[in-house]
């Protein structure tokens, strides 16, 4: 999963870089608006049945029979939406300012097919095999969608590699799932329901989370008139570049949450204390010092990588850089509490921060721009991570490696002023300036990191399981 964040991570980004420096901060600001308008969507299009069907699948009982329920309540909840969708395909086109309305219904269908279909791999509890089919869709809009774009179709291009990738993300999740279609039942879809009215609230959590700002920043555009879409695709752009900080914390939740299920429904949940404070080191050594990084390097990321232009957001980076810290934390205590089957708590503290996060969003956007958004998703994710962590605390213990994340964080200081003494005395112009400069602030964390006995202990115990196989796999080579 690691191995296919960095490749889904690595294309996704160089997309974004070409995007960036070919278009421009405006296109961007567009495709973004429109990608957003669909992540609000998948909401009343799924209702929480995807990770209901993954849940139940991953149980063991009864398969075939949720699957079929689950494609047959995925079916009908998608009509309506749809239908009002093509209604409204004017207002989209104005409020998106392109014409992208009929593409849009069109994505948005086939993205709810795709996502059940990943869904139900993992709940086959097989990962790691949807580790491969998460690269497609990046690797799709960098290669299709700059094909058509150096074809002049503009913003269309983007959002066309979009397309492409989500159809082959479908085709290829459902080729590899193993589960067979039954027929469905009044007691699956009862259980598929009772379970999803919870859990997708924690859904809509995390897609308002990541589009909710977009929107209102767009609507803020159409509206007040205080914003650009060029400072929102800079937004998102300072964004995109803060999650490549998280690729080993969302390997690992989305790892965990099937195993979790599993040992929870045979009452092992001494195991799941056991392995949390192990999920939580990989995630905090990487987000604490590319917290400090940024800090540092903020305005030099945006100018080198997209252009000068995109400078404007270099705050914004270091808000989102430091947000990363706490969302690092959050998948280890939400995943953990939805598989022990107690979504409705997860709904209570995602139901909290989701009416913080709108009401920061408005005020703050309207008083400080992009800065304010930035503030807004932070401060909100921030009481839905503490949220979450009381109530898993109520049944499960949690212990996290707060002196192995107190020394990361000392080791990280003192990176950043390396960095930043270096920075000073070469002259940031080139993406190969940039790489030696962050190289040699990786090079310092990892000396200082290792010195400390109990993290070299605890990195040792989580690599040797992976090389040890990965030597076994060279020997009978």
């Amino acid at each position: 999963m690691f191995i296919s964040k960095v490749i889904k991570s690595i294309g996704g980004f160089l997309a974004v870089i070409i995007f960036s420096r070919e278009a421009g901060a405006s296109p961007l600001g567009t495709y973004y608006g429109f990608i957003a308008f669909i992540g609000i969507l998948s909401i009343p299009t799924d209702l929480g049945i995807e990770s209901a069907a993954e849940k139940r699948i991953s149980e063991g009982k009864d398969r075939d029979t949720y699957l079929a329920s689950a494609i047959l309540l995925k079916s009908v909840i998608i009509i309506v939406p749809s239908v009002l969708l093509l209604l409204a395909n004017n207002y989209i086109n104005q409020y998106l300012g392109a014409e992208l309305g009929y593409i849009l219904v069109l994505i948005l269908v086939i993205d709810q097919g795709a996502g059940l279909g990943m869904r139900v791999l993992r709940g086959e509890l097989r990962v790691g095999e949807t580790a491969l089919i998460q690269t497609i869709h990046p690797l799709s809009w960098l290669t299709v969608g700059y094909y058509l774009y150096i074809q002049g179709y503009g913003v269309s291009a983007l959002v066309y590699g979009h397309l492409f990738g989500t159809i082959l993300t479908l085709v290829i999740s459902w080729w590899k799932v193993e589960t067979n279609v039954g027929y469905p039942s009044i007691n699956a879809c009862r259980s598929l329901f009772d379970y999803g009215k919870y859990s997708v609230v924690p859904s809509i959590g995390g897609t308002v989370y990541s589009w909710i700002d977009i929107l209102i920043l767009t609507l803020f555009l159409t509206e007040v008139g205080n914003i650009t879409r060029g400072e929102i695709g800079a937004y998102e752009n300072a964004w995109r570049l803060s999650l490549l900080a998280l690729m080993i914390s969302r390997s690992i939740e989305t790892t965990i949450f099937p195993q979790f299920s599993q040992w929870d429904a045979e009452g092992a949940t001494d195991r799941i204390e056991e392995v949390i404070p192990k999920a939580a080191l990989p995630s905090l050594l990487v987000v604490i010092p590319a917290f400090a990084g940024t800090i540092v390097l903020s305005k030099d990321l945006l100018r080198v990588l997209f252009g000068s232009e995109f400078t404007v957001a270099w705050l914004v980076l270091i808000i989102f850089s430091g947000e990363k810290v706490i969302q690092s934390l959050y998948g280890v205590f939400a995943r953990p509490l939805m598989a022990i089957d107690r979504p409705e708590l997860s709904a209570y503290a995602t139901i909290t921060s989701i009416i913080v996060n709108i009401i920061l969003n408005i005020v703050l956007i309207f008083e400080f721009g992009i800065i304010g958004a930035a503030a807004a998703t932070t401060i909100s994710f921030g009481l839905n991570t503490i949220l979450h962590a009381r109530y898993l605390n109520k049944f499960i213990k949690i212990d996290l490696p707060l002196f192995q994340a107190a020394w990361s964080a000392v080791v990280s200081l003192v990176m950043m002023l390396l960095v930043y003494i270096t920075s000073s005395i070469i002259v940031i112009n080139t993406i190969p300036d940039l790489i030696f400069v962050v190289l040699f602030g990786v090079i310092i964390y990892v000396i200082g990191i290792l010195i400390y006995s109990p993290t070299r202990t605890a990195i040792w115990q989580m690599t040797k399981p992976i090389i040890g196989k990965f030597s076994s796999k060279v020997s009978v080579s």
